[in-house]
């Protein structure tokens, strides 16, 4: 019975071996063990000697594992395969792919999938004074993404109200409502299609309803828990219907034309508690380029308990041809609290 035994314990031991993850270092060190994860160029194994050790990818000259891991390229795609080895600066795989260039590889045990849900928040703003100024105002704000691997939906809208009292009736002075959808269809991880519309109506700058809805292309330059940047390019249809003007009896000509779309957005964390919300959409027309319309949003953000927000933002709307006895600028100054989702 000797034998036997000692040939099952060889085995056993044998078996073991081989099932862990090896890995070779450039200097001729061997680490084994199991091998976490891969992210930002830095592989993590635990050794059953020293426990988690944290190796540069660029110090690894072998790798290989004892049983298949999750991987995930740099075009987002996940699978699980056995590490062989590594070769010409490629991972060499089991299975139908037989190998993956290092220079492609995202992740070796990635985190597993969020499930896909909306983002967001709701915000509302207000005053009221009375004395020698007589004043009311809200406002509302509301923005809701869903991103998934392959697409984003972005929901905004936005209400503002206020009047002022000075001769014994109130006066209207600021009521706009508007709001948009936007749909990115992503081609690969930075490229993606766009399909977006937007209405807006402002009674003091006398526009019943513009209307412009389009698609083009964006790139994502940045995603991450910290950044966020893409930049945008397209076609688009635009079209503004003017209110009949309540001094001079009469109103404008509807407008509508086709133009270009460019836009950039920015989101970036200034600290645990705070981010930066910066964006800007443009609507050049390619029929006469005297017609020009654009707005530019920055926003400060930051959290009050854990679902509690306060921000503090300024919004610039530029139109190159505004209604008859209107500006071309209009400027407003936000500060509002609100919930996150």
């Amino acid at each position: 019975m000797r034998i036997p035994l000692a040939v099952l314990l060889a085995a056993t031991v044998a078996s073991v071996a081989s099932a862990q993850d090896k890995v070779t270092l450039s200097n001729g060190d061997v680490v084994t063990g199991a091998i976490k994860t891969m992210a930002d160029g830095k592989l993590t194994i635990s050794s059953p000697l020293v426990g988690d050790i944290t190796i540069p990818l660029a110090n690894i000259a072998n790798l290989s594992t004892g049983a298949p891991v999750d991987l995930l390229n740099t075009d987002g795609e996940r699978f699980k395969r056995r590490i062989a080895g590594i070769e010409g600066g490629d991972l060499k795989l089991e299975g139908d792919i037989p190998s993956l260039a290092l220079s492609r590889l995202g992740q070796i045990n990635p985190p597993a999938k969020v499930p896909e849900s909306w983002t967001g928040s709701l915000t509302a703003g207000g005053w009221i004074t009375s004395g020698n100024t007589e004043r009311r105002a809200i406002g509302l704000a509301f923005e809701a993404v869903r991103r998934s691997e392959i697409d984003r939906i972005t929901a905004d809208a936005s209400w503002d109200y206020s009047e002022d009292k000075a001769t014994g009736d109130w006066v209207l002075n600021q009521r706009r409502a508007g709001g948009g959808l936007k749909y990115d269809y992503f081609l690969t991880k930075k490229w993606y299609l766009i399909a977006t519309a937007r209405v807006l109506g402002d009674t003091l700058a006398n526009i019943n309803l513009r209307f412009t809805g389009g698609f083009g292309l964006g790139y994502q330059w940045v995603e991450n828990d910290t950044t966020n940047f893409s930049t945008e390019a397209g076609l688009s249809y635009f079209n503004e219907n003017y209110r009949r003007d309540p001094v001079l009896n009469v109103a404008d000509p509807s407008v509508d034309y086709l133009a270009a779309r460019v836009a950039y957005k920015l989101s970036h964390k200034l600290s645990d508690t705070t981010k930066l919300l910066h964006g800007t959409e443009a609507f050049p027309s390619l029929e006469d380029a005297n017609d020009v319309y654009f707005q530019m949003k920055t926003e400060v953000q930051t959290n009050l308990t854990a679902s509690m927000i306060a921000s503090l933002g300024w919004v610039w709307d530029y139109d190159n041809t505004p209604a008859t006895g209107r500006d071309r600028s209009d400027h407003r100054v936000l500060l509002a609290v609100g919930w996150t989702f």
